[in-house]
């Protein structure tokens, strides 16, 4: 029989059970509803008996009354109005009055209807006499006594019959819920058998190979024996086995480096995630990548087959390497990894690493022969320690390999920590790089300007562009939170056009409304390359701002590296007509050759230097001559930083004419600054 069979034949029997068991409850309810219309029915006539012997009561009441009105000269007619009445109740009540005695019922029919006869007869005589009143009481009280004893033996005879009745119709309630209840319990016990039965023979064995499923899966050894048997659960432990064989293969391929046959980084990943599930809390170990830098040589030299023989030969040595708990996997194809573990006992410290690597390095640091060759391998090293330097296994390796790539930049034999947090640093890095591209499509990045002042004649000259992340809640960004991630991509260039293009459409509205002004923009390291010049003609081309009037800022730094290439591209600025500022000038790598050799048309003083002048007559004696050499060789000066009035008539009296600083103003909007122009000569020519 199938496992669909026996499945569907537990149902069946089951659903008949507890249809047999309703069958049966349901004729036990029938069997006490007919009860209640018996019993209601006795309860009926008990009522009306009731209430027609109280209505006879009344009209005997309503005779008497009647007499003693007439003996003692009143006028008796509301009495018998009300006695007629009573009577006239009587009679309709006895006309529905059937079911049981009927001859004593229609007996008392027949008297009350003579008696009814006799009294009006009376009352149609005229005004009630004294003996008309005494026949009248004596009739009334004749006919009550009468049907008092008739209504006695009707009530007796109902009570009675009704109380039989009830008691029958209990008894065979009685028998219908036991034989109800004997269903319900042969239901159960048929339920029960059943239950018993379908675990036996389905859920057991499904638990069975469901359990054994499972470790399959995972990688464990099933722990229950599977019976094979004809139906389907045979059929799936039969496939459980084949499968079992297939993931064992898989285990190898995703746990086993082909090369060296070592535990590669799925294996290490577990074994952290397994580390962390038995000791979330106590407990440390530490992780050791070490980078053979010779790999990839090897491998493009002699081969795969001699590259990882090395490998095999390297990770030979690593084994025993410390008197603690040491495991050695393969991350990466030139990276080892070992892992200390010291359980809960003892917690690994950076010195344990540290000695670890050191032996590491020793042994690895003599000679490797492979099929008769001699190899010496360069190397270096990146550690962590959990769960000092990581949260979780993914940011532990992590953060070992970038210690690692830390340590290659560095001598041979280095060894590097890596540092916590740095797989968060970096995912933020990203999701703001994303933003930040988003920005731009939407255009949130804009410029905003710093005045240049000349002091002189209190007038503006020009004004540096400084780059601002505008949001759409209105908050403005500051550079400093995005402009090291922009720098770190190629989303710098197209933000530099993007602000460089609005910034020179600004300055081409500022003329119209009478201001002729420069505008710098900062030209960094990562933008020092051919790109400016597209940018530089896009902007110029799409505002129709004149070439002279823009100035590309560039500090000493970014020159140093490759004079000969920045060389070339800010002579191909200069050659279009666009003005070069040497920034930052006086820290650094400043030198006198950039003046000349750059054709540079305006230095612009760093703030420390502008700021020591106050207080320093050397520093202050250098500006001065730094002034009468720029007149000298056509070169103008800016002094940027000026914060005091202090400040700025010190540098005048130097001659530095031109500055800007927060002493003016802040950068200020487009929308803004024409306005802040205005008011500022207004307050200059004033003064």
């Amino acid at each position: 029989m199938t496992v669909r069979t026996k499945f569907i034949a537990v149902i069946v029997l089951v659903n008949l059970a507890m249809a047999v068991a309703g069958a049966l409850i349901l004729s036990s309810l029938r069997s006490e509803r007919s009860i209640e219309p018996e019993l209601r029915g006795h309860a009926n006539r008990v009522a009306m008996t009731v209430v027609m012997d109280n209505a006879l009561l009344e009209v005997h009441a309503q005779a008497e009354r009647a007499r003693r009105l007439q003996r003692e000269g009143a006028d008796p007619t509301p009495a018998l109005t009300q006695l007629q009445q009573e009577l006239d109740g009587v009679r309709a009540q006895l006309r529905f009055f059937t079911g049981v005695h009927d001859e004593a019922v229609a007996g008392l029919r027949r008297e009350v209807e003579e008696t009814a006869a006799e009294i009006r007869a009376l009352l149609l005589q005229g005004p009630l006499s004294g003996e008309a009143a005494e026949r009248l009481s004596a009739l009334t009280f004749a006919l009550q006594y009468r049907a008092a004893r008739i209504f006695a033996a009707i009530v007796d005879s109902n009570n009675r019959d009704g109380l039989t009745s009830a008691l029958d119709g209990f008894a065979r309630h009685r028998e219908q819920v036991g034989i109800a209840l004997m269903g319900v319990a042969a239901a159960f016990l048929v339920t029960l058998g059943l239950s018993v039965w379908a675990y036996r023979r389905l859920i057991r064995p499904l638990g069975a190979v469901t359990g054994s499923l499972n470790a399959v899966l995972t990688g464990h050894q099933p722990t229950e024996s599977l019976q094979e048997s004809s139906d389907e659960f045979g059929d799936i432990v039969r496939a459980i086995r084949k499968l079992q064989a297939q993931a064992e293969h898989i285990r190898r391929i995703a746990y086993e480096d082909p090369g060296t046959g070592l535990p590669n980084r799925n294996r290490l990943d577990a074994e952290l995630r397994e580390v962390r599930r038995l000791r979330p809390i106590d407990g440390t170990h530490g992780l050791i990548l070490i980078g053979i830098d010779t790999y990839e040589t090897l491998r493009s030299g002699f081969g795969l087959r001699v590259a990882e023989a090395v490998m095999r030969a390297a990770a030979q040595r690593l084994y025993a390497l410390d008197p603690m708990p040491v495991s050695v996997f393969r991350i990466e194809p030139h990276v080892l990894g070992i892992l200390v573990d010291r359980g809960i006992a003892e917690a690994v410290t950076r010195a344990d690493l540290k000695r670890i690597t050191a032996e590491a390095f020793k042994r690895l640091g003599s000679p490797l022969e492979v099929e008769g060759q001699r190899f010496v391998l360069g190397l270096a090293a990146g550690a962590a320690i959990y769960p000092d330097d990581a949260r979780d296994a993914e940011e532990y390796v992590n953060v070992s390999l970038e210690a690692l790539r830390h340590a290659q930049t560095q001598a041979q034999g280095a060894l590097c920590f890596g540092e916590r947090g740095h797989t968060h640093r970096l995912r933020k890095h990203l999701a703001l790089a994303e933003q930040i591209r988003m920005g731009l499509r939407e255009g949130q990045f804009v410029p905003f300007f710093q005045p240049v002042i000349d002091v002189a004649h209190g007038k503006v000259v020009g004004a540096e562009m400084l780059v601002r992340w505008r949001q759409p809640d209105g908050r403005v960004v500051l550079p400093g939170e995005f402009m090291l991630i922009a720098q770190s991509s190629e989303v710098i260039r197209e933000m530099t056009r993007s602000v460089l293009i609005q910034a020179c459409r600004a300055v081409c509205g500022w003329s119209e409304r009478g201001y002729d002004l420069n505008i710098s923009f900062n030209l960094s390291a990562k933008l020092l390359s051919p790109h400016i010049l597209q940018i530089c003609r896009d902007a110029l081309s799409e505002s129709g701002l004149a070439p002279s009037r823009l100035i590309a800022e560039i500090t000493e730094t970014a020159l140093i590296g490759n004079l000969d290439s920045s060389a070339e591209i800010l002579d191909a600025l200069r050659d279009s007509g666009v003005k070069l500022c040497l920034d930052d000038f006086g820290t650094g790598y400043s030198s006198l050759t950039h003046l000349y050799r750059f054709r540079i048309d305006r230095i612009k003083i760093d703030p420390v230097v502008a700021r020591a002048a106050a207080q320093n007559a050397r520093a202050a004696e250098i500006i001065r001559s730094m002034s009468e050499l720029a007149v000298r060789i056509g070169i103008a000066i800016v002094v940027e930083g000026v914060e005091t009035e202090e400040d700025a008539q010190r540098l005048r009296e130097l001659g530095c004419s031109l500055q800007q600083g927060f002493l003016y103003t802040r950068a200020l909007a487009q929308e803004q600054f024409v306005e802040w122009a205005r008011s500022f000569e207004a307050r200059a020519h004033a003064a």
